[in-house]
C-alpha cells in the first residue's frame, strides 16, 4: 500500500484556521485550540543524584509542524533553581542514569547515527557514544529498566535486540524480507505496531569508557527489566522460561551472572513478575507481580502488587495486598528498610511507603492529582512529577512525610497562563444494582446558565484503566468546541480494588455498559443544561469497543467516533497481537465457545444501529486491527447509515505515532459531532 501523508500546506491551513477562530476569556486566556492539545511539556524519568543535590530528568515536547516528539535531558538543583538542558532537543533520549559517584550520566539517545548508548559528565560535557544498539519491537507487554551502572561505575548493563531474523529491519516502508516471502511459524508474529521483527531482547555489558559490548544472556528467551546487584556479581531481570512465551506472559525473576556463565531462576510462580530492583544492601529484591495464571500482556484484570523477595529467592512478602490498589514499580530507601511506590485510588495516583517487612502502608502524597514519577533522596526527601485537572506536569519537592510540598519547575507556566483549562466536576451516582460509580463532567468553554448544550460521552480503554485527576487534551478540545463532556469509571476500572476490577470479567458489555448508561441518565437528570436529544459517544481501544456496543444497543446517541475499536471478538482474537486479553477477561478461547464470543461482539447487533459513525484507526494497529473498523463500516454502509473511516498510515494503537495524525483526527472528530449534534 502506498503511503498517504497529510501535506504540510494542509497542516498550516488547519492551524491558521484554528488560530483565526480562537475565543478569548475575560482573564485573557483563550479557549483550548487544536495545537494546545500538543502544547504541554511532559516530564519523566526523574532521578535525584547520589549526593541528593541535583535532579536529573527528561522534558519532552511535541513539534506539530515537524510532526514529531522531541526530548532532552535536564538537570536542576534539588533545592530549587534554574533548570539546565544537557542534551540537544532535536532528537530523543531515554533511560538517564546517574553513575554511583554522581559524576557521570549514562543515557540512550537517537540522532543522525541512530539509536545509541551515551555517557557524559554531570554538567553535560564530554559526551561520548559508547555503542549503537537496536531495540526489538516484539510484543513483550510490560517492561522496566533497560540501562544500569555497575556498583563500581566501571561498566554499564543494557537491553538490546539480538540477531535479526529477517534480512532487513521490518517497517511499513520495508516489509519483512522486502519482496520475499514472509514465512511464519511463531504465533506472536505481530507486534503492537506493525509486524514483529521477532528478535529476542538480551542483556549486554560494556565498559563505561567504550569498547565492544559483551552478551551475557542467550537462547530463545527474552531478558529485560534489569538491575545490578550491589556486590557487582549479578544482574536481576525478568524472563519467561516456559518455552511458550507466545502463549503466556509468565515472566519469572532471574539472576544472570556478570560473566554470562550462570542463570538462576528465583521465582517459579504461575503468575508474572515485573520490574525487579535490588535493595541497596543487596539482601532483597523488590518487584511488582500477579498471582493468577494466564495473564494478559495488556489491560489485565488482576491488580499488580508490590513484593519483596530475598536475594536467595526465599521469604516473599506481599507489601500492598492490604492496600488493594493497582501499584507501580517500587523504589528503595537508602537504608533498605522502606519501599516506595505509587498506586491508583479513585482517579488519583498517590505516592506511598511501606516497611520492607510488611505492615502499614502510608500515603505520602494523597491529593486530587496524579503522581507520574518520583525519586527519593538519601535522607528521604520526596521529589515527584505531578499534575491534576487544571495544572500540567511539574516537579515538586516534599518532606519525607509528604508535608511542605513545593513546586520546583515552571516548564508549563506559559501554557497555563495562556490556555483556559476547564476544570472537571466530580459526581457519584448509583448504578442499576446500587453500586456507586465515579464520574466527571466538563462544562463547555464560555458556559452560560439557561442554555442547552450538546454532550459527548467519552469511555476509557482497558477495560482495566481509570479516568481521573489529570488533563485530557482530547476532552478539553471537545469542551472548547461547545460540548459538555462526561466520563466515568464503570465496573472493571482500576483504582477501586480487585473485586471492582473483576466485575467485568466474563461480562464484557454487561454491567459496565449498564454503569455507563446509568451515568448518562444521571447527568441528563441532574444537569439541566445537557441536551439529551443531542448526544454523541466516543472512546479509545476498549472505549472504542464500548462505543460500538453502545450504538448497537441504543439509539440515544446521534453520532459516534470509535477510536482503535473492536467490533468482532472472534476475528480480533485471530488477527490481533494479544490473544491473551480475551482469554483472561472472558476465561476461554473463542474456538471453545463461538456462540458466547459472538454474543459479546458489537457486530452481532449491527442491525439495531442507526447512529452515524466515523471510525478512527491506525493502519498498522495490531492491538485492535483496522479490520475491526472495516467490518462495522461495511455493515453500516450497506444498511444506509452514514459512516466513514479515518485510516492513518504508519500508525498503531490510538494513532499516537505522528502528531499531525493526532491533530487531524481530533479535528475530524469535532467536525463529525458538529455535523450531527449542532
Amino acid at each position: 500500500m502506498k503511503e498517504q501523508t497529510v501535506p504540510r500546506w494542509f497542516l498550516a491551513v488547519m492551524v491558521m484556521f484554528v488560530i483565526s477562530s480562537v475565543s478569548w476569556g475575560a482573564d485573557g486566556k483563550h479557549a483550548w485550540k487544536l495545537e494546545d492539545s500538543f502544547g504541554m511539556k511532559e516530564i519523566r524519568d526523574l532521578a535525584v543524584s547520589p549526593n541528593s543535590k541535583v535532579l536529573l530528568f527528561i522534558v519532552s515536547e511535541t513539534d506539530l509542524e515537524g510532526n514529531r516528539t522531541r526530548s532532552a535531558l535536564w538537570v536542576m538543583p534539588a533545592a530549587g533553581g534554574a533548570p539546565k538542558r544537557l542534551t540537544d532537543a532535536s532528537g530523543s533520549v531515554s533511560s538517564p542514569r546517574w553513575s554511583p559517584d554522581g559524576k557521570r550520566i549514562a543515557y540512550i539517545a537517537s540522532g543522525g547515527e541512530g539509536l545509541g548508548l551515551w555517557v557524559m559528565d554531570e554538567d553535560g560535557s564530554r559526551k561520548k557514544r559508547l555503542t549503537g544498539l537496536d531495540r526489538a519491537n516484539t510484543w513483550l507487554g510490560e517492561v522496566g529498566n533497560a540501562l544500569c551502572w555497575s556498583p563500581d561505575g566501571k561498566q554499564l548493563a543494557f537491553n538490546a535486540a539480538g540477531p535479526q531474523l529477517y534480512s532487513n529491519k521490518p517497517s511499513p516502508q520495508h516489509p519483512p524480507n522486502e519482496n520475499d516471502v514472509m514465512y511464519i511459524e511463531r504465533l506472536q508474529y505481530k507486534a503492537a505496531y506493525y509486524y514483529s521483527d521477532m528478535r529476542r531482547t538480551y542483556v549486554y555489558l560494556i565498559s563505561a569508557e567504550g569498547g565492544k559490548p559483551r552478551q551475557i544472556s542467550f537462547g530463545e528467551y527474552d531478558y529485560h527489566s534489569i538491575s545490578w546487584s550491589p556486590d557487582g556479581k549479578w544482574i536481576v531481570c525478568v524472563s519467561n522460561r516456559t518455552g511458550r512465551d507466545d502463549y503466556n506472559s509468565n515472566n519469572d525473576i532471574c539472576l544472570l551472572s556478570t560473566t554470562g556463565s550462570e542463570l538462576i531462576q528465583l521465582t517459579h510462580t504461575i503468575g508474572p513478575e515485573y520490574q525487579p530492583v535490588w535493595s541497596p544492601d543487596g539482601s532483597m529484591i523488590a518487584y511488582t507481580g500477579r498471582l493468577r495464571d494466564h495473564r494478559s500482556k495488556e489491560s489485565d484484570a488482576e491488580l499488580k502488587k508490590v513484593y519483596v523477595i530475598s536475594a536467595a529467592g526465599k521469604d516473599t512478602v506481599d507489601l500492598t495486598g492490604a492496600l488493594d490498589r493497582w501499584s507501580s514499580p517500587p523504589e528503595w530507601s537508602a537504608d533498605s528498610k522502606t519501599v516506595y511506590f505509587t498506586a491508583q485510588n479513585y482517579g488519583r495516583v498517590n505516592l506511598y511507603s511501606t516497611p520492607v517487612a510488611g505492615g502499614r502502608v502510608t500515603p505520602l502524597i494523597d491529593e486530587e492529582g496524579q503522581v507520574r514519577d518520583f525519586s527519593v533522596s538519601t535522607s528521604g526527601e520526596l521529589f515527584y512529577v505531578s499534575s491534576d485537572m487544571t495544572n500540567p506536569p511539574e516537579i515538586y519537592r516534599a518532606n519525607p512525610d509528604g508535608s511542605a510540598k513545593r513546586r520546583l519547575t515552571e516548564f508549563n507556566k506559559r501554557f497555563k497562563e495562556a490556555v483556559e483549562i476547564v476544570k472537571a466536576e466530580e459526581f457519584r451516582y448509583p448504578s442499576f444494582d446500587g453500586l456507586s460509580i465515579q464520574g466527571w463532567l466538563l462544562r463547555p468553554y464560555g458556559f452560560q446558565e439557561g442554555k442547552k448544550y450538546p454532550m459527548i460521552l467519552d469511555i476509557h480503554g482497558g477495560p482495566h484503566g481509570q479516568y481521573g485527576y489529570a488533563i485530557s487534551s482530547r476532552l478539553q478540545y471537545y469542551a472548547a468546541n461547545g460540548y459538555v463532556v462526561v466520563f466515568t469509571n464503570p465496573r472493571g476500572s482500576t483504582g477501586r480494588g480487585q473485586a471492582f476490577s473483576d466485575l467485568c470479567v466474563g461480562d464484557l458489555g454487561g454491567g459496565d455498559y449498564r454503569d455507563i448508561m446509568a451515568g448518562v441518565d444521571y447527568v441528563t437528570r441532574q444537569y439541566p443544561f445537557v441536551d439529551s436529544t443531542r448526544m454523541g459517544v466516543t472512546g479509545i481501544s476498549y472505549g472504542g469497543y464500548m462505543t460500538n456496543w453502545v450504538i448497537t444497543h441504543t439509539n440515544r446517541f446521534k453520532a459516534s467516533v470509535p477510536i482503535s475499536s473492536i467490533s468482532n471478538l472472534i476475528s480480533m482474537w485471530g488477527t490481533g497481537c494479544n490473544t491473551d486479553w480475551f482469554e483472561s477477561d472472558m476465561g476461554f478461547m473463542p474456538i471453545d465457545d463461538f456462540e458466547k464470543t459472538w454474543s459479546v461482539s458489537p457486530l452481532k447487533y449491527i442491525k439495531n444501529c442507526r447512529t452515524p459513525t466515523m471510525f478512527v484507526s491506525g493502519q498498522w494497529d495490531f492491538v485492535t486491527t483496522l479490520y475491526q473498523a472495516e467490518e462495522m463500516f461495511t455493515a453500516l454502509k450497506k444498511m444506509g447509515i452514514d459512516a466513514a473511516i479515518a485510516s492513518y498510515p504508519n500508525e498503531g494503537h490510538g494513532v499516537r505515532n505522528q502528531p499531525r495524525h493526532g491533530a487531524d483526527y481530533y479535528r475530524r472528530s469535532v467536525a463529525w459531532f458538529d455535523r450531527y449534534l449542532k
